[in-house]
């Protein structure tokens, strides 16, 4: 029986660790669309945020031709993120809401931006 008794303490002091929050709502690997207002077809886009004791930064499509940002910010009271990076196409800055922040499979980052002279919409998923 006492047996019995430390093995349920111990499968809940595992249970406990595995349902609780993994990290900032913001960090991860995420994907989508910017949609121009003037050109034809979407571009695809990939954002890697990190998060450091509470410090964001990260980097525009993740790879050999990575761009690092140069400032993420966010106002956690709107949920609203802002993403500056220097881009070949000129300045990009992101403005968006993250929504379904409770998701693991369906987080939404939307809002407009600008890249040089380009300005458009942005609808991108976490990964």
């Amino acid at each position: 029986m006492f047996a019995r008794i430390i093995l349920l303490i111990t499968c809940l002091g595992l249970a406990v660790p595995a349902i609780s929050q993994t990290g900032h709502p913001a960090k991860g690997s995420w994907s989508g669309n910017l949609t121009s207002f003037t050109s034809e077809g979407p571009e695809r886009i990939r954002l890697l945020i990190e998060s450091w004791n509470g410090d964001l930064s990260g980097s525009v499509n993740p790879g050999r031709r990575s761009v690092e940002m140069t400032s993420v910010e966010l106002n956690a009271e709107t949920w609203t993120l802002t993403i500056t990076a220097n881009m070949a196409d000129g300045p990009l800055m992101m403005e968006g809401k993250l929504s379904n922040l409770g998701s693991w499979t369906n987080r939404k980052y939307r809002g407009s931006y600008t890249m040089g002279d380009t300005k458009g919409t942005f609808d991108i998923t976490l990964n």
